[in-house]
């Protein structure tokens, strides 16, 4: 046994190796992923399919891993227990250590429901990370979690399950009634079989719930309110410890109090719960917004290595912490001023003849550059990394993703373009490496590398900021961008 870890899942590898692996890894413990030290590179493709849950058919407990099988609108399909804990529950270490835990999900936090919106609170000393928090869909499921009763209840099944088998873990748990739900699931069709075999669900694209909550809130004592002077947000209040942003992954380091969290996303994958009403982030403690950039030529940063478990008093290792519903879209109250702008020409333009807006903007922090050398993305000058802003329109039967890099915010601000992509099949892959690669380039786009996976590309120019020697207000600027955006969209043939 490892020292600080304290419950290991079996897995086998494609060379037929069989190996033990921390259960604070779950989240990236599927069938088919591929890894690169402590990143997934690539996962295996299967036939895919979006299915319609209508009731569960029966449960296999054959073997000490259970196989549920459920009716859908597609045949009757199975899952393991594992991989339905996983996308239900394990998002992330977090999440994982309060499921093994006799008080379950209570232990993460407290909710009030005698006061309007309902309260979810954090505790002063709480250990979860607030950028896990970040986005609509990470509060959506954790109000979900501790909210809908069913939910909470088939959690703590879990933790009985291992507590009843010695310490196994089977997953022989209780999943929450899964009727009306529509999930994303890649499986394998086997001959002569009546059903088909779930290798991993991608997405839980609609959790159903039968309860109706009213307004929620979610306050954090990390959480950074939105009372910042914007006067002020360029003031520097810090530099960020120069601490190795690609460390090695050692399972036998134990991370150290306060050390970084070196946190690994895993794209893609999101839980949706339309019948959630939209739950915030209350207004905290205001704070300053720090400038958050990695030294760029200074004395070499010491090589660290990221270990898994609960920090402790003695360790020397960054803590790592796999987690996927955590697309990195950009927390509502993190956006930058530009984003505001961005939305509003989006908006106008998409009142324009021919044009329809398909997907309202959004925000996005751009990739972990993959070479390490690149760290121009850090170099801003508030909020840390690099973001960008991407909406969706149609014009003439074409799907066009728009696409701007927030690059005022950089330190040595560089011009930039509106991208106008017409995204070649397998959009989502594409649009990835497109981002990616500017994060490898030191925070430029590459037109050539952008061409090669699009059949159709247009960069749109800015505005420029004077009129005849005459600084444009605000609103000219504006009107001057969605003319520019308006005949560009509209030029198309």
């Amino acid at each position: 046994m490892l020292k600080n870890k304290d419950i290991f899942v079996a897995v086998e590898w494609k060379d037929g190796v069989k190996s033990s692996l921390p259960i604070e890894m779950a989240s990236f413990l599927a069938p088919g992923f591929r890894f690169q030290d402590r990143k997934i590179v690539s996962q295996s493709q299967c036939e895919r399919q979006r299915v319609n849950i209508l009731n569960i058919k029966h449960v296999d407990k054959t073997s000490g891993h259970y196989q549920y099988f459920y009716n859908t609108d597609k045949g009757t399909f199975s899952f393991t227990g594992f991989e339905l804990a996983r996308t239900l529950f394990l998002h992330n270490p977090h999440l994982v250590r309060s499921v093994f835990t006799a008080n379950g999900l209570s232990s993460l936090a407290y909710v009030n429901f005698n006061r309007s919106p309902i309260e979810i609170r954090f505790p002063e000393s709480t250990k979860y990370p607030v950028s896990f928090i970040g986005t609509k869909n990470t509060r959506a499921h954790l109000a979900w979690m501790l909210l809908d009763k069913e939910a909470k209840k088939s959690a703590f099944t879990i933790f009985e399950s291992f507590k009843n088998d010695g310490g196994r873990l089977g997953f022989k748990f209780v999943p929450p009634n899964l009727d009306g739900w529509q999930l994303d699931v890649s499986f394998l069709s086997h001959a002569g079989s009546d059903f088909y075999e779930v290798v991993r669900i991608e997405n839980i694209v609609e959790a159903a719930t039968d309860k109706k909550f009213s307004d929620i809130e979610v306050d954090h004592p990390k959480h950074k309110g939105k009372g910042i002077d914007k006067g002020k947000r360029g003031e520097k209040a810090g530099r960020t410890p120069e601490n190795d942003i690609e460390p090695e992954l050692d399972l036998g380091a134990i991370p150290a109090y306060g050390s970084r969290l070196d946190i690994q996303r895993k794209s893609g994958f999101s839980f949706n719960v339309p019948g959630m009403p939209v739950v915030n982030l209350s207004n905290g403690n205001e704070k300053k917004a720090t400038a958050s950039s990695l030294p760029t030529n200074e004395s070499a940063i010491p090589k660290e290595t990221a270990g898994v478990g609960i920090p402790e008093k003695d360790g020397d290792a960054q803590e790592f912490n796999p987690s996927i519903n955590q697309d990195d879209e950009v927390c509502d109250i993190d956006l930058p001023q530009k984003f505001a702008l961005f939305e509003e020409v989006i908006e106008e333009v998409a009142k324009s003849e021919g044009i329809k807006l398909i997907q309202k903007a959004k925000c996005f922090r751009f990739p972990m550059p993959e070479t390490t050398n690149r760290t121009a993305i850090f170099d801003t000058t508030y909020e840390g990394r690099l973001k960008y802003f991407m909406a969706i329109v149609e014009v003439k039967g074409f799907l066009l993703v728009m696409v701007e890099a927030d690059t005022n915010n950089l330190k040595k601000p560089k011009g930039s373009s509106t991208l106008i992509l017409g995204l070649k099949s397998d959009a989502k892959t594409n649009l990835e490496e497109i981002v990616q690669c500017f994060s490898d380039k030191g925070a430029q786009w590459s037109h050539a590398f952008i061409k090669e996976r699009c059949y159709f590309f247009i960069p749109c120019r800015h505005p420029s900021l004077k009129s005849k020697s005459r600084l444009r207000t605000d609103e000219e600027y504006k009107e001057k961008w969605i003319t520019y955006l308006r005949k560009k969209l509209q030029g198309i043939r």
